[in-house]
């Protein structure tokens, strides 16, 4: 920093600080008196001590001698305005400083309208520190006769009508005065400070002005270092043969109003530009003014200036910068680190008593570090936030304070001072610390801060943060599983450990078939198990933290085996040999079929195959049972009849170790013929990936009834005719593989069959429901249905036709997105056979045919919780007259039947039936009273 002038240098050793004036050494330290106009006891006839202090400024003032202090105690309230004639010597100043107590009230001085604040008179070396000024009608501050004043860091306002009072004025008898970081702010009108003619030594360094300037007549040696002006009609005028200088300078408009008289920012007259050095400011002019005028002649730019006086070598215009509206400057400015520091008169400090210094990162392109302006662009190393992790009672948290630092300073000698607002403070010297509440806080919490200081004890920044105190939550770890039609015997499962404020020590996943328990680390992700069986498991994920706290999540998942619509494809006729030899089947005989690797059927992979049972020429009443090539013959039936019948019934069956199924027949002798549909897998292999579909269970719905015009036109269907059934719109994308339909024939003219499949009109070589004529009957059937739709053959005379939507079988597409309509579909698992209802006996139900618009609730004892849908042979046993059975699991009776019987018949159907929220199904029956049997063929996941 280069040199300052003596002036200054003497008042900065002299005052030291607004708070106290320190003498130099070897002067006579005087008395102090105490201003108070709050305290009790003050009084304006004692003393002026600390206990019994001075109402008002003035009898302090009169009482002052050399060497003397006066303590000023900012209260809130304004002081009266004060003359001050009090006379001090060089060696021994008296000085006139603002205290502030309790709530750091500034002083004031104020008085009535017509009032002038504070009037110098007479007097010598007298120096007052931060005491405000406020004035209306006259000016703030008035300077006569007196030597060596110094008025500085504070402000003087005044809204003076009058345009030539200023809000400062020095007489013409004045000399060495200093007015040094004041904030200066005149209401309207041009002049903010005069000095008159005759006036010398005036210092005006660091200041800033607002609205109205400076106008000196005829003063001599009147500097101006470091200011900054926002005017209306111009900054500095200098004229009557003044002299002095003008440096470090930065002028610009008050907001948007112009000036009428155009004045530029610096005005020299001819009489003074001989004596005026000007150079390193910066100029803005408002729109209707310019940026000097000097002897005479108007300068328009910095440029011009230089050229035409030779003054300004490092002047700055608005060809070089837009200077902010507040004056102040940013980083990278152009009034950064250009000033000249050796100005007459510059401050080593700023406008808010803060340093000058260097900016690294803004190359020097003055005589030192100073900017230009009474504003000092600081180095913004400050704290820029607080963070302090949620709080939790008994767990420990950190807090870390961040700190912006763009010029790379040192963080050597940091402290840091945590206070977590709960009477605990922390002082660390690494920029975090840690803490644990013993209690929680209100919703709104309370405001953590932090305090960071410099070795030297200066303080960098605070910050603060709210912090909420809670209990510690409950550990609630979460998981949930599921599967696809593509890996239906893998579970894959997405998990979190929840919230937890302690660390986690251990996250394991047991997939409850015994296999080894997973560990897994992340706080949320997915894991997926492929099963060795098919069912329903319990995955459960077991969590501890480092407080010794465990908590398990469950999630239910049901592995199976996904449909693959196939055929219609006849594998068994006894009739002429197809898949058996060509002979009846003997009463206790039974035909092992091969199933794999015969009619689309995959050779390997295959858990299980639905096949269109029918039997035909019965020499006796019998019954088939369909099961597994290896096993027991179960005690259930799949199909019963009477002797020369024709009769169908779908049937899933699980596949034998060894690829056969095996048809067992009761009584008497009877042809056996079968029809694959489909079958059941696991692998991907065995079928194409989006041929693998998971069953979704709808609200059964009647897609097609002839007698009345549903689905398709109002009459019976004619011989080999096809009718094309279109389902519900969620079918129609590219999900659905399949469906599953409950089909019946009514009011045949003919005996005949209907055959359901997604092929066109070709006449189909299998069948999917006989009737005979007059008969009402009906079958499962579950054809491919891409995009929705499918077709029924019928083979000969007029019959009407009705088909009730059970299912629908969708693939992986679903899951994907691919087809936001469409229903997801779950696996299938295949259980052996076993009879849960049979009225005849009392098992499932009471022991008694079910009456005429009865229903029975028949809970699902042997199918785990969780499964939507079982897959049921619906056997009605002699009913007393034509009849209709009606299977769904909850809600309103749906208008659909699956089992229609006439008077005396024992006929079997399988049906998928929902399984209702309490893990029950419903049978209703429509008319008379009929026995029912019900046998477990498998359910759904």
């Amino acid at each position: 920093m280069g040199r300052r002038p003596a002036l200054v240098a003497l008042a900065v050793l002299l005052i030291g600080c607004p708070a106290a004036g320190v003498a130099q050494a070897g002067t006579v330290t005087g008395a102090t008196f105490y201003v108070n106009d709050a305290a009790a006891g003050c009084s304006d006839t004692g003393p002026g001590s600390a206990a019994e202090p001075f109402c008002q400024i003035q009898p302090a003032a009169d009482a002052a001698t050399p060497g003397a202090t006066v303590r000023i105690a900012g209260t809130g309230k304004s002081y009266a305005p004060v003359t001050i004639r009090s006379t001090g010597t060089a060696d021994a100043p008296i000085t006139f400083s603002a205290t502030a107590i309790g709530d750091s009230s500034t002083v004031t001085v104020a008085g009535p309208r017509s009032a002038t604040g504070i009037t110098f008179d007479g007097a010598r070396y007298v120096d007052m520190a931060g005491v405000r000024i406020t004035a209306a009608a006259a000016s703030a501050l008035v300077v006569e006769d007196s030597q060596h004043i110094t008025y500085r860091a504070a402000s003087a306002r005044g809204n003076i009508a009058d345009a030539a009072t200023a809000v400062i004025a020095i007489d013409g008898a004045s000399s060495d005065i200093s007015l040094t970081r004041l904030k200066v702010y005149r209401g309207s009108g041009p002049t903010a400070v005069s000095s008159a003619t005759g006036a010398r030594d005036i210092t005006l360094a660091g200041d800033t002005f607002d609205v109205g300037g400076v106008s000196a007549v005829g003063t001599t040696g009147i500097d101006f270092a470091g200011d900054t002006f926002r005017t209306v009609c111009g900054a500095i005028s200098l004229t009557g043969g003044s002299s002095g200088s003008v440096e470090n300078t930065v002028a610009l408009p008050y907001g948007t109003t112009g000036c009428s008289t155009g004045t530029a920012d610096l005005t020299v007259d001819a009489t003074s530009a001989p004596q005026v050095t000007a150079d390193y400011n910066a100029f803005n002019p408002p729109s209707t003014g310019t940026d000097y005028d000097w002897a005479g002649t108007a300068y328009a730019t910095a440029e011009a200036f230089r050229a035409g006086t030779g003054q300004g070598g490092h002047d700055l215009d608005q060809t070089d910068l837009a200077i902010p509206a507040d004056g102040l400057p940013a980083e990278h400015s152009p009034l950064i680190d250009s000033a000249d520091s050796d100005a007459p008169g510059e401050l080593s400090t700023d406008v808010d008593g803060r340093p000058r210094g260097d900016d690294p990162l803004v190359a020097d392109t003055g005589t030192g570090h100073d900017d230009r302006g009474a504003t000092e662009f600081q180095d913004p190393f400050t704290v820029s936030g607080l963070r302090v992790g949620y709080g939790y009672v008994g767990v420990p948290t950190t807090a870390v304070a961040t700190l912006s630092n763009p010029w790379s300073d040192s963080l050597d000698g940091l402290t840091y001072t945590f206070d977590f607002a709960d009477g605990t403070t922390v002082t660390s010297t690494t920029g975090s610390a840690t803490h644990t509440y013993s209690q929680a806080t209100s919703s709104t919490g309370i405001q953590a801060s932090v305090v960071v200081n410099r070795a030297d004890g200066t303080r960098v920044g605070v910050a603060g943060y709210w912090e909420r105190v809670d209990p510690v939550p409950d550990l609630t770890p979460s998981i949930g599983c599921g599967t696809g039609p593509s890996l239906p015997d893998a579970a894959g499962c997405t998990y979190d450990t929840g919230f937890d404020p302690y660390p986690i020590t251990s996250d394991r996943i047991t997939f409850g078939d015994g296999s080894a328990a997973l560990s897994v680390t992340a706080s949320s992700d997915a894991v997926r198990h492929t099963y060795k069986a098919p069912g329903t498991y319990t995955v459960a994920q077991t969590v501890t933290d480092s407080d010794g706290r465990t908590a398990t999540a469950t999630s239910p998942v049901t592995v199976g085996a996904a449909f693959v619509a196939a055929g219609p494809t006849r594998l068994l006729d006894t009739r002429n040999g197809t898949g058996a030899p060509k002979r009846a089947v003997g009463a206790g005989g039974v035909v092992r079929l091969k199933i794999l690797g015969v009619g689309g059927v995959p050779a390997s992979g295959v858990t299980a195959v639905t096949l269109n049972v029918t039997d035909t020429g019965a020499t006796a009443s019998s019954y088939v049972s369909v099961y597994p090539d290896g096993i027991a013959r179960p005690s259930a039936s799949n199909l019963n009849f009477l002797a020369g019948q024709t009769n169908p019934n779908l049937v899933t069956v699980r596949v034998g170790a060894d690829g056969y199924v095996d048809l067992y027949n009761a009584h008497g002798t009877v042809n056996l013929v079968a029809d694959v549909e489909g079958y059941y897998t696991t692998k991907t292999g065995a079928a194409a990936e989006q041929d693998m579909s998971g069953l979704a269970v709808v609200t059964p719905t009647r897609v097609l009834d002839t007698r009345s015009g549903i689905g398709a036109h109002k009459g019976a269907v004619g011989p080999r005719s096809t009718t094309t059934i279109t389902l519900p719109k969620y079918t129609r994308g590219g999900a659905t593989q399949g469906a599953v339909l409950n089909v019946t024939v009514t009011g045949g003219t003919s005996s005949g069959y209907i055959t359901v499949a997604c092929d066109g009109p070709t006449p189909p070589t299998t069948s999917t429901l006989n009737y005979r004529a007059g008969q009402t009957a009906s079958n499962l059937a579950t054809p491919c249905a891409y995009s929705g739709t499918l077709h029924i053959y019928n083979s000969a005379g007029h019959v009407n036709l009705i088909a009730d939507l059970q299912g629908v079988y969708t693939n992986d597409l679903v899951n994907m997105g691919g087809d936001p309509d469409a229903p997801a579909g779950g696996p299938f698992v295949a259980t052996a056979p076993a009879r849960f209802l049979d009225t005849r006996t009392g098992l499932g139900a009471s022991a008694k045919p079910l009456g005429a618009n009865g229903t029975l609730t028949v809970k699902l004892t042997k199918v785990p919780a969780g499964a939507t849908a079982v897959l049921v042979n619906l056997t009605g046993v002699a009913p007393t007259t034509g009849t209709h059975l009606t299977a769904y699991g909850d809600g309103t009776l749906p208008t659909v039947s699956n089992d229609n019987l006439t008077a005396g018949q024992t006929r079997p159907v399988l049906a998928v039936v929902p399984v209702g929220a309490d893990g029950s199904i419903r049978i209703h029956n429509a008319f008379g009273s009929v026995d029912v049997v019900a046998d477990l063929e498998g359910y759904y996941g």
